[in-house]
């Protein structure tokens, strides 16, 4: 199975988008790994993303980032926070952050800029929770049907 790029996947999401329901209740396509896209929320740990997860949380607009954030980048030794807010614009597809504080350093994808960007959001429990209301198909577990072949 490949992976997939954030950019890659936002050169060809229209195409994603025609093939979303088929996406989504097929396993095998629905669990294509997406590189750098990940939950790590502690203390609960660390999660990976999928396509089929990243394509729920992108088309409900619940990963579609319209609250103002606040971008994160690093100038000369010193961490630089900017507010800004756009609609429409700003895909979550990673996020690392602390569920009791909600700090965070997260990142999205910039449709307007066409590049990801390093942002801190509102609460990195409040993301957490919404994906975790989300629908994942049951995946086949390869390795326990050889084993269990094999002890036959």
């Amino acid at each position: 199975m490949n992976t997939l790029t954030i950019s890659d996947l936002f050169n060809h999401l229209s195409d994603y988008q025609n093939q979303y329901l088929s996406i989504i209740s097929d396993p095998e396509q629905y669990y294509t790994a997406v590189e750098s896209a990940y939950i790590d929320v502690w203390p609960i740990g660390r999660t990976d993303l999928y396509l089929g997860d990243l394509l729920q949380l992108w088309f409900s607009e619940r990963w579609l980032i319209s609250s103002p954030c606040q971008l994160l980048s690093v100038q000369t030794e010193r961490s630089v926070k900017k507010s800004f807010q756009r609609e429409h614009d700003l895909y979550l597809y990673q996020l690392s952050g602390s569920a009791l504080s909600g700090s965070n350093r997260s990142k999205v994808w910039s449709v307007s800029e066409g590049k990801s960007l390093d942002v801190s959001l509102d609460s990195a429990f409040k993301y957490y929770c919404i994906f975790k209301g989300a629908q994942r198909p049951e995946a086949e577990k390869p390795y326990a049907n050889n084993s269990f072949k094999t002890a036959i």
